[in-house]
């Protein structure tokens, strides 16, 4: 079974549709103050979600997740989960429930929502769905705010996350990047382990201007002379110019499935937390 795998809805849910739910206003959510995962897949059918916490800061960082019930509203359970630096370990909604001390879906419920929340500036996340039955998967992330927007306005590197290794022959990864600059630039790009955030090594990319390149995940192996563990499935790529600045680059990850013959697209990081700071206009 793939273990690399996300996507999310990122909803602004409006505070008066709670008011209308009379008692049950105490108890709802003011999702504005949230990064929402809606329809999640809980194995029916072999469809199952996988979230991924992106930690794209230096440091350690915890993560609060309210599992809800929809369309009651309920709360579920509620955990935190704390994820190291450049790390973004993934987890099943079966394995969520589990560490929310979630019960089973009761009282009419059909799927859980799940409502993260931390408070650093460089945490995002990815809802993946994987069917084990068909073998195919999808980046099902949907959010209102990027990763990417927080780390350009920051000036920091910026981020691939759950790059498939070498361990998963059947998903092999392509990154793609493009220099937008009307210069030579060369990124350094460094490689750690997603799941501990542990670094791997760095790897040097010359590109000329305005040049698009594409390098399977095992060129990056090669270069580091890493053959992954057995549970290495993914890494993360963190690019900076090689001065240590922003780069300037579009970046871009796809995963290759083999049975099916298609490319997946697996580029988009969601952002906890909205690039604008709407949530002053809504959390009244």
């Amino acid at each position: 079974m793939i273990k690399p795998l996300l996507i999310a809805s990122l909803i602004l849910c409006a505070p008066l549709a709670a008011q209308s739910q009379g008692a049950e206003r105490a108890s709802a959510l003011n999702g504005v103050l949230y990064a929402v995962i809606s329809h999640t897949l809980n194995g029916a059918g072999g469809s199952l979600s996988y979230i991924r916490l992106v930690n794209a800061a230096e440091t350690k960082t915890k993560f609060n997740i309210t599992v809800v019930g929809s369309p009651s509203g309920r709360t579920y359970g509620s955990a935190d989960i704390e994820v190291n630096a450049m790390a973004s370990p993934q987890y099943s909604l079966t394995q969520i429930l589990s560490l929310t001390k979630s019960a089973d879906l009761s009282g009419g419920d059909t799927t859980y929502s799940l409502y993260l929340q931390n408070p650093e500036h460089l945490a995002g996340y990815q809802h993946i769905v994987y069917n084990s039955n068909t073998r195919f998967f999808e980046n099902a992330s949907a959010c209102n705010s990027l990763l990417a927007q927080h780390q350009i306005s920051d000036l920091v590197s910026l981020t691939l996350p759950n790059v498939h290794t070498s361990r998963l022959p059947d998903f092999p990864s392509v990154v793609q990047i493009h220099n937008y600059w009307d210069l030579p630039i060369t990124y350094r790009v460094t490689v750690t382990d997603s799941a501990t955030g542990a670094v791997i090594g760095t790897v040097d990319l010359p590109t000329v201007a305005n040049a698009s390149y594409s390098y399977p995940f095992s060129f990056f192996e090669q270069k580091l002379n890493w053959t992954p563990s057995a549970s290495q499935f993914h890494a993360n790529l963190f690019f900076k110019e090689i001065g240590g600045g922003f780069p300037p680059v579009n970046l871009a990850q796809s995963v290759r499935n083999q049975a099916l013959g298609a490319d997946i697209n697996m580029s988009v990081v969601c952002s906890v937390n909205l690039a604008t700071d709407v949530s002053q206009h809504h959390a009244d």
